[in-house]
């Protein structure tokens, strides 16, 4: 009774929120949804420690109030990156987001993006806008990305009606299996994956921000089984629906006998490729959630 009641007030406060961001457009829509964030960041005392924990412990922020500076910009991110994909699909649609003259990439992987015939795992995180970042690159390939449903159906489904995720195929987290992922990179397509979060079952323990991170290790699985490239990558907000694409070379790895040390290597090389650039733009990753549930002695 109480989780029903809860649904309907988060389903209520959904819908107000989306008729509002309409009735302002973007630009005050992307200001206000931060604005809001920044406010959650006070009210919400448990993500909050959370947030500030993590980035003293990573060493990313030397003091506590340092740390609470970079937090609460990325609570604010937060609630842009939330309206900016409300309104990017029918933006990039009509042309009135160009994407043009905004990536960041090597001659080799434009080449490889505009190949047919070659499916592309691509590895990143929750930095930047990472729906955008999936909805910008289904103009080069189609793509299929895995995503952890929302805990509430009837806010899912909300965001179903209004395209939310754009065209991308979306395959769900929890119902996700290896045969899927191969099939959707031998039907030509990218295969998006974000790794940064808690690998609770199945994952290995690599090294992040200096600490040990259970991780899933899906793209090197699926990278030595398939010989699929690997770009990394991630949208940078420079403004209002203003990003960079930034997109590494093709990563192509050599492979050994020996299955797990193998994953394990590449595994920590994507690891280390999200680390370098969430150092670059601390203010734009994900902090509030719980990475590191590892246990050390």
């Amino acid at each position: 009774m109480l989780l029903r009641l809860r649904h309907a007030c988060e389903y209520g406060a959904a819908r107000l929120g989306l008729a509002l961001m309409l009735r302002l457009g973007h630009a005050s829509a992307c200001r206000l949804a931060g604005g809001v964030s920044a406010l959650g960041f006070y009210l919400l005392r448990r993500r909050r420690r959370i947030a500030v924990d993590n980035l003293l412990r990573s060493g990313v922020a030397a003091t506590p109030r340092e740390a609470r500076r970079i937090a609460r910009a990325s609570f604010r991110h937060l609630g842009c990156v939330i309206a900016e994909s409300f309104f990017a699909p029918r933006l990039l649609a009509s042309g009135e987001l160009s994407t043009d003259d905004a990536f960041d990439m090597p001659a080799a992987t434009r080449q490889l993006l505009e190949t047919p015939g070659k499916g592309i795992i691509l590895v990143s995180g929750h930095l930047g806008n990472w729906e955008l970042w999936a909805q910008v690159l289904t103009r080069y390939k189609p793509l299929t990305g895995v995503a952890r449903a929302m805990d509430n159906p009837r806010i899912q489904q909300l965001m179903e009606k209004h395209k939310m995720r754009g065209d991308f195929e979306t395959v769900k987290k929890h119902l996700a299996r290896p045969m899927d992922l191969v099939r959707a990179l031998r039907r030509d397509r990218i295969l998006a994956l974000l790794t940064d979060q808690h690998a609770s079952a199945g994952g290995i323990v690599v090294d992040f921000f200096g600490r040990p991170a259970a991780t899933y290790p899906t793209p090197a699985v699926l990278h030595r089984l398939t010989g699929a490239p690997i770009i990394f990558g991630y949208a940078l907000r420079l403004g209002t629906l203003d990003y960079r694409y930034i997109i590494s070379e093709p990563l192509l790895y050599d492979t050994t006998d020996d299955r797990d040390a193998d994953v394990l290597r590449i595994t920590q090389d994507l690891a280390t490729r999200l680390e370098n650039a969430v150092r670059l733009h601390p203010e734009q990753y994900l902090w509030a959630h719980r990475r590191w549930k590892v246990r050390t002695k």
